[in-house]
C-alpha cells in the first residue's frame, strides 16, 4: 500500500474499524495508513473466522475489513455470520482473486465493498467512509417527504444491465420518447463516464449534470430547468459529462438531491445507468419505483443479469420492482426466451425482436426508432413496456407542447462552472 499521507478525514463520528486478516504485515500496514486518519480508529484485529466473529461481539465495530481467505471459516462464511449477528456492521471483503466468482461469493454474504489485493490505502480509506455513510443512510429515520409521499410525486424508472452492449440505453431513450407523448417525462444520463443518451437523441448538450454538481445546484429548481436540454417529442435531458474525468464531481448526495428535484416537476424521471455496478447505480436502484434490467439472449449477458440479480437480494431490493427486458440482438444462437427467464427467476415483461435495420440505422442517425419506424415491431414493444409502466404515475396537466423552437431557459441566480468544492 502507499505511504500515509497526512490525517485528511473529515470532522464527525470515529468510524471504528476491525480488521480480519492473517498476514501481520498486511494488518500492520492498514493500521499504519489508517492511524493517519482523524475519522478512522482500528478497535480490533483477528487472524481467522472466528476470532474474527467474538471480535466483532465484543467491539461492535461500525466497519469489518475481512481477508476472502481466512483460515477457519474463511471470509464469505464469516462474513454471512457477522451480516446476521451484526446487521449494521458494514464488511469489506479482500482479496487476491478479481474472478467473477469470487465478487459474487463476497456480495452474496453480505459484504458491502470488493477490493482486489494489492490496493492503495487511499482505496481502502474510500471504500470504509462509502460503506459506514450507507449504513448511516439505511439507519436514519425517514424524512417528511419520505413519509408522506406529495402530490404530483413523479415515477422514477432506473434502466440497469449487467453487461456492456445489450441495447440498455437504446432502450432507455426510446422508452422516454414513447413516455414524453402523454407524460412529462425527463431521462436523466448516470452512465458518467461514457453515457451514449446525448448521441442517441442527436443532440449537443451545452450543460450536463457535472455542471449542477459542480455548482452545488442540484436541487435548485430555476438551474436544473435552464441545464436540461430539449430532446424529439419534447423529451427533457440532461446529459452525462462531456469528458470522463468531470463524473468525479458527482456524488451520491448530488444524484438523490437531484432526483427529488425532478420527481417534482416531472411524471417520470427515467435514468440511464453504466453497465457496471457502482454507487451512483446502486443509489439509483434503491430510488427507483420500478427498475428495467436488461440483457440481450447471449449466455455470457444472462449469465451477468444473474449476477445483478444476485446483488440486488443481498441489497434487499424487493423482487416487484424488475421488470425483465430482453432484447434480441443476434440473428441466431440465443438462447430460448423461456430458458433465459428460469435461468433469472423473472417472467419477460417485452421482448424486442432482431430488427437491425430499423434499430441499427435509429442509433447511427441519432434518431428514436419509436419516431422513425413508429409501426415496426421494435417501436410497438417499447411502446407496449411503456403502457405497462405508465399506470405507475398520474400524466401531468396535459402532454408537453410539440416540438419547436426551444424557449430561452430562464435567467440563473448563479453562474455555473466546473471547480471542485
Amino acid at each position: 500500500m502507499s505511504q500515509a499521507p497526512p490525517p485528511t478525514g473529515p470532522p464527525g463520528p470515529v468510524i471504528r474499524v476491525l480488521i480480519a486478516d492473517e498476514s501481520e504485515r498486511i494488518t500492520e500496514n492498514v493500521m499504519r495508513r489508517l492511524g493517519a486518519e482523524t475519522d478512522i480508529e482500528v478497535c480490533a484485529i483477528a487472524r481467522d473466522g472466528d476470532a474474527t466473529v467474538q471480535e466483532a461481539l465484543r467491539t461492535r465495530p461500525d466497519v469489518v475489513v475481512i481477508d476472502a481467505g481466512l483460515p477457519g471459516m474463511d471470509g464469505p462464511q464469516t462474513t454471512e455470520m457477522l451480516t446476521q449477528y451484526l446487521p449494521r456492521t458494514a464488511v469489506i471483503m479482500l482479496s487476491l482473486d478479481a474472478e467473477n466468482e469470487a465478487y459474487r461469493r463476497a456480495m452474496l454474504a453480505g459484504a458491502r465493498e470488493f477490493l482486489q489485493k494489492p490496493f492503495t490505502g487511499d482505496d481502502l480509506v474510500s471504500a470504509i467512509r462509502r460503506v459506514h455513510a450507507f449504513e448511516l443512510r439505511k439507519a436514519a429515520p425517514p424524512t417528511t417527504v419520505e413519509r408522506e409521499k406529495p402530490p404530483n410525486r413523479g415515477t422514477v424508472l432506473t434502466v440497469f444491465a449487467g453487461k456492456g452492449g445489450v441495447g440498455k440505453s437504446v432502450i432507455a431513450t426510446n422508452l422516454a420518447v414513447a413516455l414524453a407523448r402523454e407524460h412529462r417525462t425527463v431521462l436523466l444520463d448516470c452512465s458518467l463516464q461514457f453515457g451514449d443518451v446525448a448521441a442517441l437523441l442527436n443532440l449537443s448538450a451545452a450543460h450536463t449534470i457535472a455542471d449542477l454538481a459542480a455548482g452545488d445546484a442540484v436541487a435548485d429548481s430555476d438551474m436544473v430547468q435552464g441545464v436540461l436540454d430539449t430532446g424529439p417529442g419534447g423529451l427533457r435531458v440532461l446529459a452525462a459529462p462531456t469528458s470522463p474525468e468531470l463524473a468525479d464531481y458527482v456524488t451520491t448526495p448530488h444524484l438523490r438531491a437531484l432526483v427529488e428535484e425532478l420527481r417534482r416537476t416531472f411524471d417520470f424521471v427515467v435514468i440511464d445507468t453504466a453497465s457496471h455496478l457502482s454507487e451512483i447505480g446502486l443509489d439509483a436502484v434503491e430510488m427507483a419505483d420500478r427498475v428495467l434490467l436488461v440483457t440481450d439472449l447471449t449466455v455470457t449477458s444472462v449469465k451477468n443479469a444473474k449476477l445483478v440479480r444476485s446483488v440486488m437480494e443481498v441489497l434487499k431490493v424487493p423482487e416487484d420492482r424488475f421488470l425483465l427486458v430482453l432484447n434480441h440482438r443476434e440473428g441466431s444462437g440465443e438462447m430460448e426466451r423461456s430458458h433465459a427467464e428460469h435461468f433469472l427467476g423473472l417472467l419477460a415483461a417485452v421482448e424486442l425482436p432482431y430488427e437491425p435495420a430499423v434499430v441499427a440505422v435509429s442509433v447511427s442517425r441519432g434518431a428514436p426508432f419509436v419516431l422513425t419506424h413508429p409501426r415496426s415491431v421494435a417501436a410497438a414493444r417499447i411502446d407496449e413496456l411503456a403502457r405497462s409502466v405508465a399506470p405507475a404515475a398520474e400524466p401531468g396537466a396535459g402532454a408537453p407542447p410539440p416540438p419547436g423552437p426551444e424557449p430561452e431557459p430562464p435567467r440563473s441566480r448563479r453562474r455555473l462552472g466546473l471547480r471542485r468544492r
